[in-house]
């Protein structure tokens, strides 16, 4: 896709073959090694600067519904003086976006390709930050089901939940934070690229990052916040759990001692073999010996 409003020139490739990575090279003069990288998608962010041309990496988390966690998106850039070049391996809402509204609003096209290549790249990467905002909406909408749901016996199910959302969130914390580099290099060195008037475009994009990783931290204290009373309150019903079974076996324990010494077989044994209605007496006796303990147990609240 190519898109060119007076001197601004913007190119996007997706996936792009070895004929259009060979016509980059030709066309700009970039340098073997760097369209090399463009054949695949890089393990790092980076901003580089060789010569007359600036080559940025960046990563964006992209949230995958279906193992319900976020994934690591790539959209490499590099810029002249006059020229705009995207290069991207999967889709991306983000620059589809704004090629839709590029297509149709002539006003947007003018505000995003009518300054200089400094201003095309501002508006890139503002909208690669606000679908990265917008991909915080699913976790701040779990959260809420969490705080809703904690205190109604159901602790099994919200530690699943809770896992669940802090393996999202530290994944696209660990992307998004990587990041900083991008922004902290933009700003040191994009207006020896661009020229002074850029500062305003880069400051402003910094700031915008930084509010979503502070709203990361935020979402990382809660989340932590949540699962400390719920396991507590898991903790406090497993122990309960444990405390009924442990009675149990102490109310059974002198019963089975009761059973076991009238199972001997002497002389001088009670009860057993000397009336007819024995097993009754004997029945009666283990009864009256179990209600006694289980009155006791309960007066002490230990059942």
């Amino acid at each position: 896709m190519l898109i060119k409003k007076g001197k601004v020139k913007w190119t996007h490739l997706f996936q792009p073959t070895d004929k259009e990575l060979e016509s980059l090279r030709k066309e700009y003069g970039f340098h073997p090694i760097i369209i090399d990288e463009l054949r695949n998608p890089s393990a790092r962010s980076k901003v580089e600067i060789y010569g007359n041309y600036m080559f940025i990496v960046y990563h964006l988390p992209i949230f995958d519904r279906g193992e319900m966690v976020s994934k690591k998106g790539e959209v490499d850039f590099l810029i002249t003086k006059d020229s705009v070049i995207s290069v991207v391996y999967q889709s991306l809402e983000p620059i589809e976006t704004i090629e839709k509204k590029i297509d149709a609003d002539t006003h947007y096209k003018e505000r995003v390709l009518g300054g200089d290549t400094a201003r095309l790249l501002y508006y890139l990467i503002e909208t690669c930050l606000i679908f990265s905002l917008r991909q915080l909406r699913h976790i701040d909408e779990k959260i809420e089901d969490v705080r809703n749901e904690i205190f109604k016996n159901r602790e099994k199910e919200m530690l699943k939940r809770i896992s669940y959302i802090k393996r999202d969130l530290l994944s696209y914390y660990l992307i998004t934070k990587s990041q900083i580099s991008i922004f902290n290099s933009l700003n040191k060195v994009g207006n020896d690229f661009f020229g002074e008037k850029s500062k305003i475009y880069f400051s402003d994009l910094e700031g915008d990052f930084l509010k979503i990783l502070q709203l990361c931290e935020n979402y990382k204290e809660t989340v932590e916040a949540f699962e400390n009373p719920n396991s507590q309150l898991l903790t406090i019903k497993t122990n309960e759990v444990v405390q009924r079974f442990s009675v149990l076996a102490f109310m059974t324990f002198p019963l089975m001692v009761v059973l076991a010494l009238l199972a001997i077989d002497t002389h001088s044994r009670p009860l057993i073999g000397k009336t007819p209605n024995d097993f009754w007496i004997l029945a009666g006796i283990i009864l009256i010996l179990a209600v006694t303990m289980g009155v006791i147990f309960k007066r002490k609240k230990w059942l």
